[in-house]
């Protein structure tokens, strides 16, 4: 495959992968500091959902609303299916020096 191709069938592949993002998603239970809350009383709390991600070498966490969590793992799918074409464009390009020696 030429490399014009490559850079054809690069373009489309990623196009489709938007949004892509990298980190994880984990569900938490965290307390809701309201006194007369009797969830929190119980000791059960609330379920809540945490974002997380490396940034300058450092694990940062953000809170994901609810409606927001479906989308996110969509985001996070598209960013693993990235990382995988990245990997699949190293070894062609690898290999295709390896053919202009």
């Amino acid at each position: 495959m030429s490399e014009d191709q490559n850079k054809l069938k690069w373009v489309s592949s990623v196009s489709e992968l938007y949004p892509a993002v990298k980190g994880s998603v984990r569900e938490v239970k965290k307390g809701c500091g309201y006194k007369s809350c009797k969830l929190c009383a119980s000791g059960e709390k609330h379920q809540a959902y945490l974002f997380t991600y490396y940034k300058d070498g450092k694990q940062c966490s953000h809170h994901v609303p609810k409606p927001k969590l479906e989308e996110l793992r969509k985001a996070l799918e598209n960013g693993r299916e990235l990382e995988r074409l990245m990997v699949e464009n190293a070894l062609v390009l690898l290999k295709s020096s390896r053919k202009k020696k």
